[in-house]
């Protein structure tokens, strides 16, 4: 068997095993599975699963991914400000609002276990380009100052925050990006002027 044809075969594998997930997903919504039940609907075996994504957190990871592409946000890979990335939420929470319904059973279902940490630490991965944004709009601050800081935006201008504010409020989609952006403006805006209260304090220190 050529190396082509072996990753030919793992790659339909893997769109077996994900494909399957999501399958009995869309049919239980937030109560689940199990890797078993997986491993059934896609004709394998429990072992073959694991071989595959050696934790249920990575396979859960795989069909979130699939059912709601983009759920764990855009890297913002282009965003240079602050001030682009608020204006580049309405991009995101469009695509959250059409996936809606499905966002919202992935994260009764995300929640309800430890499941949870391996969102987490995907979100952590995809955050240094954005840290290292804040970090020079804002190099005055101190560290623990702008640690804070910038982890209530991220979590405030993430698709998790737009679908929790959505089903606790009576706003319209655009009334609630507009919202989050309103309130991570005056964030931002705070977190301004304490940066250059503290570059004056250095200043003054020399």
């Amino acid at each position: 068997m050529t190396s082509r044809t072996v990753n030919r075969h793992t790659e339909a594998t893997r769109k077996a095993i994900v494909a399957a997930a999501a399958d009995l997903f869309v049919q239980r919504r937030s109560d689940g599975f199990s890797v078993q039940e997986v491993a059934d609907r896609a004709g394998l075996t429990h072992r073959t699963i694991y071989r595959y994504y050696p934790t249920r957190q990575e396979l859960i990871a795989a069909t979130v991914e699939q059912l709601a592409p983009g759920f764990g946000d855009e890297r913002f890979s282009e965003v240079s400000t602050m001030e682009e990335w608020i204006a580049g939420l309405g991009r995101l929470f469009t695509r959250a609002e059409a996936k809606f319904d499905v966002i919202r059973a992935l994260l009764g279902m995300a929640l309800t276990d430890d499941d949870l940490q391996m969102f987490g630490e995907q979100l952590r991965q995809r955050d240094a380009h954005r840290w290292d944004v804040f970090r020079r709009q804002f190099p005055h601050l101190r560290d623990d100052d702008a640690r804070i800081t910038f982890a209530s935006l991220r979590h405030l201008m993430s698709s998790t925050s737009y679908v929790l504010l959505r089903l606790r409020s009576s706003l319209s989609p655009v009334k609630a990006t507009q919202a989050i952006q309103s309130a991570a403006s005056q964030i931002v805006n705070e977190t301004a002027r304490r940066d250059r209260a503290a570059k004056r304090g250095r200043a003054r220190r020399r």
